[in-house]
């Protein structure tokens, strides 16, 4: 009976400890990398942040965040990423300026290759996020 309850004990410590070391069925991380690139301006000007590489992805994953912001990693393979987007985020229009009438974006979906341009639907100050899959 001693025997047994040594045994079982030493199983549980075992396992838990294999829990703590190789996780318990998280998201796989995917071998791919996310580029973000913030440029931010104001009425006293602009300034530029250097890229962040993010690299392995996984599901929940915050690539951005700020006051105008979140952007998080909401599903990632080899063959896309959708990222879930909480904010006033638009793709500005082809002359560089900014709608501030249309619902702002939820989903981005990206495949190796393609990039994106956000701007925040702002006036007085904002941002241009660059994002690169």
């Amino acid at each position: 009976m001693k025997m047994r309850k040594r045994f079982v004990k030493a199983f549980a410590l075992v396992c838990v400890a294999i829990i703590m070391l190789c996780g318990c069925g998280g998201p796989t991380p995917v071998d791919k990398s996310l580029t973000v690139k913030e440029k931010s301006w104001h009425e006293l000007g602009s300034s530029e942040k250097d890229p962040v590489v993010y690299q392995p992805l996984c599901k929940g994953d915050v690539v951005y965040d700020s006051a105008f912001g979140v952007i998080k990693v909401k599903s990632v393979s080899e063959e896309t990423i959708v990222l879930a987007v909480d904010g006033g985020f638009v793709e500005p229009n082809s002359d560089g300026t900014i709608n501030l009438n249309i619902d702002p974006l939820t989903k981005i979906i990206l495949t190796p290759g393609q990039s994106i341009e956000l701007a925040s639907q702002s006036m007085d100050a904002g941002v241009h996020v660059f994002i690169s899959y």
